[in-house]
């Protein structure tokens, strides 16, 4: 029996990726950490920090501006999926290499009611989807084309994990803009 994580696949959700993808590759304040083998960027609607990760992989992010491009993206993205989205953290994959190991985005200040969407725009690399607990069982494999939403049913992370793995084959930049919803809590 083949096991399906609850996600809903949407290929040219972005109406001019390209142009998408040069905007926030040329316009944003890229973050590369010396244990992140990726370039990250993350916004937020609240000046508040988020903090990813345990032990020594633990790090924080502060919040910067959201740009237009983001806000373009977001807004049809909250048209499509009828609820907002007040969390917006990319990555920037600059070529075979950089990757995000398997992972649910279950952090306790994003609200796990609403789904959780990515936007890839670039080079199309897959995505793999685990159940938690089984080690090394890819359930579904997807590539993600230049342009599309992956859209995470709501819960899913409490259930799944998924990860961006190296790719087999030399290729360029890739950037992600996953989308959460966030608790406002004081």
């Amino acid at each position: 029996m083949v096991d399906y994580p609850p996600i809903t696949y949407v290929p040219d959700f972005v109406s001019d990726p390209f142009d998408a993808f040069h905007l926030l590759r040329d316009g944003l304040d890229w973050e590369r950490r010396s244990d992140a083998p990726r370039c990250e960027y993350y916004c937020n609607d609240f000046p508040r920090p988020y903090i990813y990760g345990k032990g020594n992989g633990r790090r924080t992010y502060e919040p910067r501006p959201a740009s237009p491009a983001i806000l373009k993206i977001r807004h049809a993205l909250e048209a499509h999926a009828g609820c907002s989205f007040e969390v917006c953290f990319l990555n920037m994959y600059l070529n075979q290499r950089d990757h995000l190991g398997w992972h649910a985005d279950d952090s306790p200040e994003m609200d796990d009611g609403r789904p959780i969407a990515s936007v890839s725009l670039g080079v199309e690399r897959q995505i793999w989807f685990r159940r938690t607990g089984t080690r090394g069982d890819v359930a579904t494999k997807l590539l993600l084309q230049n342009g599309s939403l992956c859209l995470m049913a709501p819960g899913m992370q409490d259930e799944w994990q998924h990860r961006i793995p190296k790719a087999g084959f030399e290729c360029g930049a890739r950037i992600s803009l996953t989308f959460r919803g966030y608790f406002a809590r004081e």
